[in-house]
Order: structure tokens, then sequence, then C-alpha cells
């Protein structure tokens, strides 16, 4: 049983291709850092991915079914580049066992059931070197306005230009945090969440949309004004460039009230 064997037969191709290039492109870039050790990777790599998918895994609008492809998808993802997290491969053996239940899947997949935990819970191979950055094109466009979870905090977005050949979006989000993805009303005459461009990030990875990590949801289309303040400022910089597994970090201390 190979990795991509299972990860064919979750006939999931948007979930499998959005996971696959989040611990594909966020692996090579925690192996970029000379001296690291295959642990100490491994501890870089696995929880931020995870809270990025965990809004799948908690989302009250995704099927069961959508979350146990999802957690076999990520223990196989992760033991494919190297890693192994013995609470996600638990939740993973036991998702199997609900797809069959339920017949969710394939009979292939049910005869071979036996196959894909053995290959979960056996021990990984480590990476000798940088997994291939898979190259991306964003579907988001100029004047998205979207909703970004993180956390248990829903940050609202304006997109404003796209960087390069369509590879990611550069966007800026708007002041203030809220309990769930906010209105259109609520973000009227709304100024940016940092003076200066502060607020304005380009971030790899924000591709799809739908996100098929419900990270993020789309508020809007073409809208015509962005945040008002942000503007940059003479001898500053335009935007940040960062990932969209590291935008809590890279956002942190940067929104204020609470709504």
């Amino acid at each position: 049983m190979r990795h991509q064997q299972i990860l064919d037969k979750l006939a999931a191709r948007e979930i499998v291709q959005a996971m696959n290039e989040d611990v594909a492109r966020w692996t090579g870039a925690q192996m970029s850092y000379r001296g690291r050790s295959h642990t100490e990777v491994e501890r870089a790599v696995i929880p931020p991915v995870l809270a990025r998918w965990r809004c799948l895994f908690d989302a009250v609008d995704a099927t069961a079914a959508a979350k146990d492809i999802g957690w076999v998808a990520l223990a196989t993802l992760l033991h494919k580049y190297g890693f192994q997290d013995s609470a996600v491969t638990t939740r993973a053996l036991t998702s199997v066992d609900e797809l069959n239940r339920h017949v969710v899947l394939s009979d292939a997949f049910e005869r071979q059931s036996p196959a894909i935990k053995a290959l979960l819970q056996s021990a990984p191979t480590p990476l000798t070197r940088r997994p291939r950055n898979p190259g991306t094109v964003t579907f988001l466009r100029p004047g998205d306005v979207v909703s970004i979870q993180l956390a248990d905090r829903f940050h609202a977005a304006f997109v404003h230009e796209l960087h390069g050949a369509n590879e990611f979006p550069v966007i800026e989000f708007y002041a203030g945090s809220f309990a769930q993805p906010p209105t259109m009303a609520l973000l009227a005459d709304r100024p940016a969440a940092q003076a200066s461009a502060r607020a304005r990030f380009g971030v790899v990875g924000l591709t799809f949309l739908p996100d098929p990590a419900h990270q993020v949801v789309a508020l809007a289309a073409q809208h015509s004004e962005a945040p008002h303040g942000g503007d940059p400022q003479a001898g500053g910089g335009l935007w940040s460039l960062t990932d969209i597994i590291d935008l809590p970090g890279a956002t942190a201390g940067l929104f204020g009230d609470r709504e």
C-alpha cells in the first residue's frame, strides 16, 4: 500500500490537493533552516497545519464523511512527508471504520482498510531533502472580501491585488475580530486593522475558494471599497509576506476590539 493509493481511494480531490499543498509547502519551509533535526521540523509542521485544518474538523456545515476523509488524508500526508502524530493517527483509524460503516467509499477501500491502517501505524521514513514546492494559482480575485478564521475568532480581509502570475493574493485586514463570519453591513466604512500597510499581507497558500479547510469563507466579490486608513506611507513597506499556515503568528497583536 502506498500513500497515493490511499489518497486516491478517498475520492476527495479538493481536500487532498489543498492539504497536500499545505503540508508540502510548510515542510519545505521548515526544512530550509540549517541544522534543524527531524524532530524539530516535525514539531514546527504538525501544530500549525492541524490548526488550519481543524476549521474543517470543527465546522458545523461540514458532513461527518468530509471530516472522516479529512482525518485519513491528514494522517496519510503527514506519514508521506515523514511525520506522525499519535492523536491524528488514532482519529484517522477511527475514521476508516466510520467511512466503512456508512459505506461512504468504494468496496476497494473497505477491502484494503487493514493495509491502510497498517501503513498509518507504521514508522514513517523521514525525508532527506525538501519536498518539491507545489506551484499554486489562487482562485481569489481583487475586490473579494473574505472571512478568515484564526483560532476561535473570525477576521475580515479585502483582496487588493494578486502577486505574480496569480500566485497569491495581497489582502488587508479590517479592524476588529468577530465571533462568527461578519456581514458586509458590519464592514461598511470600517478602517484597516492597522495604519501604514501594517495590516496588508501577501498570503502564500491562500488559494482555494471555497476553501476545503473551511478556514476562508467568501463574503463578497467585486467590492469597490477597501478598508480605509491603511495606505502605505513614504519609505514604508507595501505589504508583508507570510503563509496561510503562519497567519496566526503573522497577525498576532494586529486586532483589537472583539465584536
